[in-house]
């Protein structure tokens, strides 16, 4: 259903409910007026015209009902339009399904995962290119700790390990505590998974390379059960579901005329889409990977985006630096109208992008999805494409004389 279609219908049912059902048998009952009667309204002129004068509060009340209705009824058009109603009318269908089936159907359903969100990596932006053989020496630098068993002398243990870092070795000793001679620490301990927990291991041989975080003896090969190998292998990733949609036929679809593989300040742009008093300026990122997107600037340095085990400049923010540049030179050659940026993720995956939706609509910059962009709660290009009317000629050229 299109935007208008879905606006026409919820004003009509609103309308029904509200005007015809409460208002207007409201009035009929208490003063015998009908709200859509012409006659009515045409008596109550004659009577202002004569010199009725409102003293009763009966008639203070009826004049408030009678003059606000259509005021209240705008306001509650605008209300339910935000409403989802299709996703309401679900949950009440299973919870109906529920009901009559005892429950099962709906209640068995397994429960949802629950999904790690990536904080800022502000704390740990990368160093620069020719800096990188530079081993991490401040905090800053350090990766954010897990949580950690609790192990007894942790606190002083912790001490003397940074200590020790310092002096150049990374060992400690405890003197405050002892363990019992069946202790397994004195024999040792691997940890194979975070789900299965602690287990009993032989104690390392004496080629042992180094120490692990507590002091404990490990083997070369511990390395492969790091605790940030069983963390990452843990979290769940948003889903995404692969997307087909041909991008110049919406476009054209909705009204715009549409130009391909164009180049703006330098800069290729995949879509320039002209309407008469709109144009988007749309962009693909074709680089595939899992992003965590920030666009906010750090000590004057560009925003970034980080990956991995990389990181690049905000593809977002390079696009609203071209469309600033190009708006520029459409007002200039006499363009009356808006320029719309929008971001179209196609092989990614952008991981906080539930929680970047505020930044970029702050930002005035649709980004939405297709092919195997991701996650899924980002719109589709065919939900994100607003529809304008065709443009004249006039619009056409001033663009590509800005372009």
């Amino acid at each position: 259903m299109k935007k208008w279609q879905r606006t026409l219908l919820i004003g009509f049912i609103w309308g029904y409910i509200f005007l015809w059902w409460f208002i207007r048998s409201f009035l009929l009952a208490n003063w015998d007026f009908d709200f859509f009667k012409p006659a009515h309204w045409s008596f109550l002129l004659n009577e202002f015209e004569k010199g009725w004068v409102i003293k009763s509060t009966s008639d203070i009340i009826f004049f408030i009902v009678a003059l606000g209705a259509f005021p209240l009824f705008l306001l509650g058009w605008r209300y339910c339009l935000r409403i989802e109603w299709l996703k309401w009318m679900r949950i009440g269908i299973k919870r109906l399904i529920a009901f009559f089936t005892g429950g099962g159907a709906f209640y068995a359903q397994a429960p949802k995962q629950i999904q790690l969100k990536k904080h800022s990596s502000k704390t740990t932006r990368p160093r620069p290119m020719g800096d990188i053989a530079r081993p991490a020496t401040k905090e800053s630098e350090l990766k954010v700790p897990v949580d950690e068993p609790m192990v007894p002398g942790e606190s002083k243990a912790k001490e003397a390990s940074y200590g020790g870092a310092h002096a150049g070795t990374s060992s400690f000793t405890s003197p405050s505590y002892t363990p019992p001679a069946d202790s397994p620490f004195n024999k040792g301990f691997t940890l194979p998974s975070m789900q299965q927990g602690f287990s009993i291991a032989p104690a390392p041989s004496a080629s042992h390379t180094g120490t692990n975080e507590w002091g404990m003896p490990v083997q070369s090969d511990f390395s492969d059960h790091s605790m940030d190998n069983i963390l990452l292998s843990d979290i769940k990733l948003p889903e995404r579901t692969k997307l087909e949609e041909n991008i110049p036929a919406i476009f054209d679809n909705a009204g715009y005329v549409v130009l391909q593989k164009t180049v703006i300040n330098n800069q290729p742009i995949d879509y320039v889409a002209i309407g008469e008093t709109r144009i988007i300026v749309a962009v693909e990122d074709t680089q595939s990977g899992d992003w965590l997107a920030d666009e906010e600037r750090f000590n004057g340095e560009d925003p970034l985006w980080f990956s991995e085990s990389s990181h690049r400049i905000s593809p977002v923010f390079q696009l609203l630096e071209v469309v600033k540049g190009f708006m520029e030179r459409l007002v200039s050659n006499g363009f009356q109208g808006s320029v719309v940026p929008m971001f179209i993720e196609r092989s990614g995956m952008i991981i906080n992008a539930e929680d970047m939706q505020t930044t970029w609509k702050d930002l005035s910059v649709i980004v939405c999805r297709t092919d195997m962009g991701g996650p899924d709660e980002l719109n589709s290009v065919e939900q994100s494409v607003m529809p304008t009317e065709k443009p004249s000629e006039a619009v056409i050229e001033q663009v590509k004389k800005s372009l």
